[in-house]
């Protein structure tokens, strides 16, 4: 990975850069250029999701895959930062349907796929009201008189209030029929090797 990968410039200030892990004794945790600098261990402890990879030590603690706790974290990225117009991308391993389970490994393989994107629509959906009271409070906050408007409670609430635009472009990938429940840490060349190419045919054809 330092081979390929310039970790002075991720941490030189010129990008943001954020990966999440869980930390195996205490829960969630990101690590973040703008409070550490980011070292390999931190990228790599970002994608140690068990049972296929172990849980990787820095500074005497031990983290997982933060996809265990948030496998597309959206509010990380809106509210973790000047809030501002966004697009952002969210691509989800796993599809909400499916067909009805006929074996073990079919079931594991299902109950990931529930898991996973139950989450990730229902993360969606709580920016979305969220950023509908926002438009709203800022609104609101236009029509009151004066003297409502200069009060502690406008004051507390002002920061709130705003109508910047945010558009979601949700990516789903669509399982291969012999793909299993190991879909989400099997890293092989050919794998990998395939994926990239069902992705870019897929953007050429939704282009």
């Amino acid at each position: 990975m330092e081979r390929v990968v310039d970790f002075d410039r991720i941490n030189s200030g010129e990008m943001r850069f954020s990966v999440g892990a869980v930390n195996v004794r205490t829960g969630n945790v990101y690590f973040d250029n703008t409070t550490r600098e980011i070292l390999p261990e931190h990228v790599i402890a970002s994608g140690a999701l068990p049972p296929g990879f172990p849980a990787v030590e820095i500074e005497g603690e031990h983290y997982w895959d933060g996809g265990l706790l948030s496998n597309t974290p959206l509010q990380w990225v809106v509210e973790h930062g000047p809030r501002q117009d966004t697009l952002a991308f969210q691509v989800d391993l796993w599809c909400s349907h499916g067909e009805f389970p006929g074996d073990i490994a079919d079931v594991a393989t299902r109950q990931k796929e529930i898991q996973y994107s139950s989450r990730t629509r229902a993360n969606t959906d709580q920016f979305k009201r969220l950023q509908k009271m926002r438009c709203a409070l800022a609104t609101l906050l236009e029509k009151p008189p004066d003297d409502l408007k200069a009060s502690e409670e406008a004051r507390m609430l002002r920061p709130y209030a705003d109508r910047k635009l945010y558009s979601i472009v949700h990516l789903i990938y669509r399982s291969k029929h012999y793909e299993g429940n190991s879909k989400d840490y099997e890293f092989s060349r050919l794998t990998m090797e395939e994926d990239w190419r069902t992705g870019y045919q897929g953007t050429r054809a939704a282009g």
